[in-house]
């Protein structure tokens, strides 16, 4: 309450070289940069900053394709798997609820954490890295959990959808029944949502997106944390059919949807750099306030 929110819209206009020399001065106001301080330029060398935003991200993005041929195919696979799968759902689920098995203490903790962990676990530490970021001023761990939602929510969106439209009975419902399948019911049905799991997608979404951007900005540490995250997503697509909730074949195919998703919006960044998502999401710059501080954004970076 005691904070003002600075919005700085910078036009290049006219009067852009003035301020590309006011740009290479070493910054004496108080108004430093969110994520480390302004290089000064050297002689014979491109500064970044002064190429045009738009011709700089055309540059970046000619080089990275949204959809790619062999999209296909990997998707034909994920399919081809999953319905594979299908055979063997109803032996799995009877073997995850035999007596022994659904009530022993240790997988039912380790399943209620898990579970857990896919929704909302994955959206939390999600935030959680991205307010981090900002308070330590670090773009690469704000990007972390930025990128890793943005993944999440579309990941998301699309098993939801995808839930409803197919329309296929859980196996809580009929544990003898994996292919009762009645288009649409999911929508007034929650029995009739197991096909893909929700929880497995934005499990394995937010994976692959942490995964790419550590291997980006700490690559030593991807070492470890890309078969964490892959073995954590794996175990919450355990936890969904110790629970009852879904058929072997619906982790599957959510495994893969999660991982196309984080993928996609991979490459979207990649090719879009300063995107409306980075210019919204991603403050530059930080003022220091007696009771707060104040958040300033550049909305054609």
């Amino acid at each position: 309450m005691g904070s003002r929110l600075l919005l700085l819209v910078v036009v290049i206009g006219s009067n852009t070289q003035s301020l590309l020399a006011q740009a290479q001065r070493p910054p004496t106001c108080n108004l430093c940069p969110l994520f480390g301080p302004t290089a000064t330029p050297v002689a014979g060398e491109t500064n970044v900053d002064e190429l045009n935003p738009s011709e700089f991200a055309k540059e970046n993005s000619s080089h990275v394709s949204l959809f790619r041929e062999h999209d296909a195919v990997v998707a034909l696979g994920v399919v081809a798997v999953a319905a594979a799968t299908m055979a063997v759902d109803e032996s799995i689920a009877h073997s995850l609820q035999r007596p022994s098995v659904s009530s022993n203490v240790l997988l039912k903790g380790a399943t209620n954490v898990f579970n857990t962990v896919g929704f909302p676990g994955s959206a939390v530490l999600s935030a959680g890295a991205y307010f981090l970021g900002l308070e330590k001023h670090s773009r690469p761990i704000a990007s972390l959990g930025m990128h890793t939602g943005e993944a999440i929510v579309l990941g998301g969106v699309l098993a939801e959808g995808l839930q409803m439209t197919i329309g296929r009975s859980r196996p809580q419902r009929d544990i003898n029944n994996a292919h009762d399948f009645r288009f649409g019911k999911g929508f007034a049905n929650n029995d009739y949502t197991s096909l893909p799991s929700a929880h497995v997608t934005v499990a394995f979404a937010a994976a692959t997106a942490a995964s790419r951007e550590v291997g980006r900005s700490w690559p030593g540490a991807a070492r470890y944390v890309t078969p964490i995250s892959y073995t954590a997503a794996t175990l919450v697509g355990f936890s969904r059919m110790y629970k009852n909730k879904h058929w072997a074949s619906d982790v599957v195919a959510a495994a893969g949807l999660g991982t196309y998703s984080a993928v996609l919006f991979d490459r979207y960044n990649q090719g879009h750099p300063g995107n409306v998502f980075e210019r919204v999401f991603l403050p530059t710059s930080i003022v220091p306030e007696r009771r707060g501080v104040a958040l300033a954004w550049s909305l054609t970076r």
